[in-house]
């Protein structure tokens, strides 16, 4: 099979990121846990999500750990024969500038640290997710595609693209047919192993 793989919310838990950082940034405990952003989550403002981006967000990229098991799981599903390529609206990534240039550097440092192995990688505009992600999935065929922001998730399938759905708080009112919601990246195997 021909899978896509989302890296924020999928590879890592970026949620549990932003409380961590966002705690010691604001001062305070989360609003609203189970908002899917730092402006939901903390109930700040663009401008304060900005500020609290620009002194954790590259540390985050550089420093914050995958989720348990995931490396491991894309070698397993690789040597059992499936393709899978990162796709990802990292931020900046998208862009023809040097700091677009620092963010794919930082990301893909990244994967390869975290021993991670794409067939891959294709970068989505932030202001474009959703439809980005459909072109990466139409460019590389996908049979599967795992995310977890619930607006791509439902548009993606909307477009006839299976989708597995991370399990986050953000994402629980999501169903759709073409929606498999998936809990570890161990279930995330035996759920395409019971497909192939």
């Amino acid at each position: 099979m021909i899978i896509g793989v989302d890296c924020d919310g999928v590879l890592t838990d970026m949620s549990a990121y932003i409380f961590k950082y966002g705690e010691k940034w604001f001062g305070r405990k989360p609003v609203n846990p189970n908002g899917s952003n730092t402006v939901e989550i903390f109930g700040c403002t663009e401008k304060e999500e900005f500020r609290f981006g620009l002194r954790y967000f590259f540390t985050y990229c550089k420093r914050w750990p995958p989720r348990a098991g995931s490396a491991e799981a894309v070698r397993k599903l690789k040597s059992q024969g499936h393709s899978l390529y990162e796709i990802t609206a990292r931020k900046f990534a998208a862009e023809s500038t040097p700091l677009g240039r620092y963010s794919k550097r930082i990301f893909e440092g990244w994967l390869k640290k975290h021993g991670f192995e794409f067939d891959g990688i294709f970068y989505c505009s932030e202001s474009r997710i959703s439809e980005d992600k459909l072109e990466g999935c139409r460019k590389i065929s996908a049979d599967i595609m795992i995310d977890d922001r619930p607006e791509t998730a439902l548009y993606l399938a909307e477009k006839g693209i299976r989708v597995f759905l991370y399990d986050t708080a953000y994402n629980k009112d999501v169903s759709h047919e073409k929606i498999t919601r998936v809990f570890s990246w161990e279930d995330v195997c035996e759920k395409i192993s019971g497909l192939s």
